[in-house]
C-alpha cells in the first residue's frame, strides 16, 4: 500500500488531468494564440477605462505586431516586440502613439508612450520567464497577442 502522501499526490494529479489543469480550476480565460510575424491584428472592443491611454488617430489604421523570436525557450529570455502601423492602402504611418503592457515579465518601456518612426515602426523589449500576453494601444485602438515560453521537457 502506498504512503498517504503518494496517494494524495496521485489523486491531485488525476483531478488536474480530469478537470483540464489549473487554468480550468482558476477559471482563467485562455490567452490568444500567437500570430504570424507581420500579420494584421484584430482590434478589441473599446473600453471606458483605458489603462493605456494614447492620442487617438483620426483615420483608420492597420496594425501588425509580433515578437522576435516568436517564442522563447524554456526558462524564458528576451524578445523584441515590433509594432508596424500603416494607413489603409499600405502607406506607413509615422508619429502614432503606442503603449504596451505585458501580463508577465517586464517591458523596457515600462508602459510608457512609444511613437512610430518614419517607417511606421516602433519597438520594445520584453524580458520574461513565463508566457506573456502583450496588450497594446495603437492610436486609440487596443490589440492583444501572445509571446509563448516553451514548456520545459520531461
Amino acid at each position: 500500500m502506498p504512503p498517504p502522501q503518494t496517494s494524495f499526490a496521485l489523486r491531485l494529479l488525476l483531478c488536474a488531468l480530469l478537470c483540464g489543469g489549473c487554468a480550468t480550476l482558476r477559471k482563467e480565460e485562455p490567452a490568444p494564440p500567437p500570430v504570424p510575424p507581420g500579420t494584421a491584428l484584430e482590434p478589441e472592443a473599446p473600453s471606458d477605462d483605458e489603462p493605456l491611454p494614447v492620442t487617438p488617430v483620426s483615420e483608420p489604421i492597420v496594425v501588425a505586431a509580433w515578437a522576435e523570436p516568436k517564442e522563447l525557450p524554456a526558462g524564458g529570455g528576451q524578445a523584441q516586440i515590433l509594432v508596424r502601423i500603416q494607413k489603409r492602402g499600405g502607406r506607413r504611418f509615422p508619429g502614432v502613439e503606442v503603449r504596451l503592457r505585458s501580463s508577465a515579465g517586464s517591458l523596457f518601456s515600462s508602459g510608457g508612450v512609444l511613437v512610430t518612426d518614419g517607417s511606421g515602426m516602433t519597438r520594445d523589449r520584453l524580458t520574461t520567464k513565463k508566457t506573456a500576453t502583450i496588450t497594446l494601444n495603437a492610436g486609440g485602438t487596443r490589440y492583444r497577442f501572445q509571446v509563448p515560453v516553451v514548456e520545459p521537457g520531461p
